[in-house]
């Protein structure tokens, strides 16, 4: 897998602990700077054997202790893609 230079965009929006929160990150795609901010919808394909599905970005932040760069990313899948994809009605319970 190729490795993708991302870069958290803006001035921080919050600190909690040794987190720090983020509106926005900036990457590279296919020579363009593309920008994705929190609540922002794009296509995912996470493993070779799933579906592509549609990614939603909740939160963005970096951990002081490491320096890593955390997503956390709603993922909506299509009915027939899930485990109970036979039931007969879909939707939020």
């Amino acid at each position: 897998m190729d490795s993708v230079d991302v870069q958290f965009v803006g001035a921080p929006c919050g600190h909690h602990g040794p987190y720090t929160f983020y509106k926005a990150f900036k990457y590279m795609d296919s020579g363009k700077m593309k920008i994705l901010s929190l609540g922002d919808f794009f296509f995912l394909k996470i493993l070779d054997d799933l579906p592509v599905c549609i990614g939603e970005i909740q939160l963005l932040w970096e951990e002081k202790g490491t320096n890593q760069l955390l997503a956390s990313v709603r993922m909506y899948f299509q009915p027939q893609d899930t485990p109970d994809k036979d039931e007969d009605c879909y939707g939020e319970v």
